[in-house]
C-alpha cells in the first residue's frame, strides 16, 4: 500500500476497503502541455505577423514577454498537478466511494454506495492515445445530480480499466441499494 494513501484513517465501523486506485497522471500532463502549445502558438503567429519595421521594434519585446508569462503559468500549473497527484487516491469500500486529494494536506470526499443514482463513463482522446484503458467515471446523486451541461463534482478521473470498473461500481451500488431496501 502506498504510504501517502491515508484513507484507512476515515473508515467507519465495519467498513472494509474493496479497491484502491491511483489515477494516471499522463492525461493531465498531456492536456496541460497541449494547452501551452496552443496559447504559445497564437502568440508566435502574432510575432511572425508583425512587419519588420522600425516602428514595431519597441513592441516586439511584448510578445516574447507574453510567451514567457504563459510558459511560467503553465509550469506552475504542471507543478501543481504533480504535487496534487501525489495525494490523490480513489477508494471503494463496502459502504462508499472515497476520494482522497490534496495539494499539501489531505482532504476527503465520499458518497454512499446506495446514494449513487447515476454513473457515466468518459474516455477522452488522450485516454485513447495512451491505450491503457483509462477514463473517468462520474457519480451522480439526488443531492448532486449530473446534467449533460455540467460535469459531476464527484468523479474518479484517469482510472485504469474504466469500463470494467464501471460495471463493478454499478453492481456494488445496485447491491447496496437492495440491501438498504430490505432493511
Amino acid at each position: 500500500m502506498n504510504t501517502r494513501n491515508k484513507t484507512e484513517n476515515i473508515l467507519l465501523e465495519g467498513e472494509k476497503v474493496l479497491y484502491t486506485f491511483k489515477p494516471y497522471i499522463a492525461p493531465q500532463i498531456i492536456t496541460t502541455i497541449l494547452m501551452w502549445l496552443v496559447f504559445s502558438s497564437f502568440i508566435w503567429v502574432f510575432i511572425l505577423g508583425v512587419p519588420n519595421d522600425e516602428f514595431f521594434k519597441p513592441f516586439m519585446i511584448m510578445p516574447y514577454g507574453m510567451v514567457a508569462v504563459v510558459t511560467l503559468f503553465f509550469l506552475i500549473l504542471l507543478i501543481g498537478q504533480i504535487l496534487g497527484h501525489r495525494n490523490r487516491f480513489y477508494t471503494v469500500t463496502n459502504k462508499r466511494f472515497i476520494i482522497q486529494k490534496g495539494f499539501l494536506g489531505i482532504d476527503y470526499a465520499s458518497v454512499a454506495l446506495a446514494d449513487v443514482d447515476f454513473m457515466a463513463v468518459n474516455v477522452t482522446v488522450f485516454d485513447k492515445m495512451l491505450r491503457k484503458g483509462t477514463g473517468s467515471i462520474t457519480f451522480g446523486t439526488k443531492s448532486a445530480p449530473v446534467t449533460p451541461k455540467q460535469s459531476g463534482s464527484f468523479m474518479f478521473t484517469c482510472i485504469p480499466n474504466v469500463y470494467e470498473n464501471y460495471k463493478l461500481f454499478k453492481k456494488l451500488s445496485d447491491e447496496s441499494k437492495e440491501t438498504v431496501k430490505r432493511s
